[in-house]
């Protein structure tokens, strides 16, 4: 009798969350489980009063496998774990580790500084911190006479 994994069966359909997903998908990944299936990073936002702090989860990887770029106020985390898996003599039974390349999207507010971005990756977790554009205030100028 041959198995069938049950992961593969077709689930059925919710047309109300059909529906939602196709309204508010993009929006939430997460609720629907985008992150896992697209294999992106977990993350963490937070803000503070001069910076942004995102935290993504990247186990298992060297710094020289991780590249973080911004343009036009879009951060993206990119990275690739590679299959170095011994395959000689072994008959693997399931592999739930992730191999190849992911990446994350993140759009930042207006107030997102491209400029003093830091990238620290340390125990599987890197943060990327982007300093807020201080703010616009006006400057006093002195009026002189001749």
């Amino acid at each position: 009798m041959q198995k069938t994994n049950q992961a593969t069966l077709p689930q059925p359909r919710d047309p109300f969350q059909t529906l939602f997903h196709r309204l508010f998908g993009d929006a939430v990944p997460e609720f629907y489980g985008a992150v896992e299936s697209t294999g992106a990073p977990r993350t963490n936002i937070a803000e503070h009063e001069t910076a942004y702090e995102l935290s993504f989860e990247l186990p298992g990887l060297d710094e020289k496998d991780i590249q973080v770029h911004m343009q036009d106020h879009t951060l993206t985390v990119t990275a690739e774990r590679k299959d170095e898996r011994e395959t000689s003599g072994k008959r693997w039974h399931r592999v739930e580790h992730r191999y190849g390349q992911f990446a994350r999207t993140i759009a930042l507010p207006q107030d997102a500084s491209g400029n003093g971005i830091e990238a620290v990756y340390q125990k599987g977790v890197l943060v990327v911190t982007v300093p807020k554009v201080p703010e616009s205030r006006p400057t006093k100028i002195q009026v002189r006479g001749n």
